[in-house]
């Protein structure tokens, strides 16, 4: 089933929770041929590009920007997600060849991401100063991090649900739940969402026969459930404007000394892979 990645926005409960369910599925096939991920990796900035939509889903303004960073100590080194409010997402981790033997039967992505450190989001919101919050890693599989996160940077009760299903063909699915309880939510409205959850904790198996609106429909349509939104997320890298900057930011005795040792400067993306040559012509135009 081949579905445009999409965050599925809604309200239910008499406004006592709000909930968005994100299918990903896209954008992390099109990862996978970006970064060469093994299965490991594939599972590991699947989790965080997911979450990444939600970051992105909730920022105000097409403008405002966000970095999310997860860093645990473990052998898929430091994962990096980053986009804006226009759902526009990219993201990477150090070591996209990262294998693990099994844990349970599953991919072993608290064993890859570690917990020896912190998850980071970083907000610009076009004000003076950037918006930064962190949690120290409980388990490094990423949905109890930021379900950490939440309740602890901004008093938030939530329920954070993220899967990714890769077999030997690629992602099969890949999303997440994210339920943030509002002011008001009692202990009754606490105990019939987790009964729910405990029923959509395999998500990525149950996002693999069915689309998110039918999942939301079937576990929450028989609630006082209004939808918000239901919105296309896109994978987008923004490398093109930011690599001359880079270099430019350098400074062009720094530069020309580069291009005096090696003849060309080649400069490579991080989040989408794309290389950069730059040569003597190209520099002069750079700081022309």
């Amino acid at each position: 089933m081949v579905r445009q990645s999409q965050i599925y926005r809604a309200i239910t409960f008499k406004d006592k929770a709000r909930i968005a369910a994100i299918d990903t599925t896209d954008i992390v096939n099109q990862l996978i041929k970006m970064h060469d991920l093994s299965p490991l990796a594939t599972a590991v900035l699947g989790r965080a590009i997911t979450l990444g939509a939600y970051i992105s889903s909730n920022l105000k303004n097409s403008n405002h920007k966000f970095n999310l960073i997860i860093n645990g100590g473990g052998p898929v080194g430091q994962i990096c997600v980053a986009g804006n409010g226009n759902l526009e997402i990219k993201g990477y981790l150090e070591n996209p060849k990262v294998s693990l033997p099994f844990k349970d039967d599953k991919l072993d992505v608290g064993g890859a991401v570690g917990k020896n450190g912190y998850i980071s989001i970083i907000q610009d919101l076009g004000l003076k100063e950037l918006y930064t919050g962190s949690a120290k890693l409980v388990s490094g599989e990423i949905a109890i991090d930021y379900a950490t996160y939440l309740l602890q940077s901004n008093g938030v009760k939530n329920a954070v649900i993220l899967g990714v299903l890769v077999d030997k063909n690629g992602c099969q699915a890949s999303g997440g739940l994210i339920i943030e309880l509002m002011p008001g939510a009692d202990e009754n409205h606490i105990f019939v969402l987790e009964d729910i959850i405990s029923l959509m904790s395999n998500f990525s198996s149950l996002l693999k026969e069915k689309t998110i609106e039918e999942i939301m429909d079937f576990y929450f349509g028989h609630f006082e459930t209004t939808v918000l939104s239901n919105d296309k997320i896109k994978l987008k890298c923004d490398c093109n404007n930011k690599i001359p900057n880079i270099l430019r930011g350098l400074g062009e005795y720094s530069v020309r000394k580069m291009l005096q040792e090696d003849k060309e400067i080649e400069v490579k993306c991080d989040y989408c892979s794309k290389k950069y040559t730059f040569n003597e012509d190209l520099i002069n135009k750079l700081f022309s």
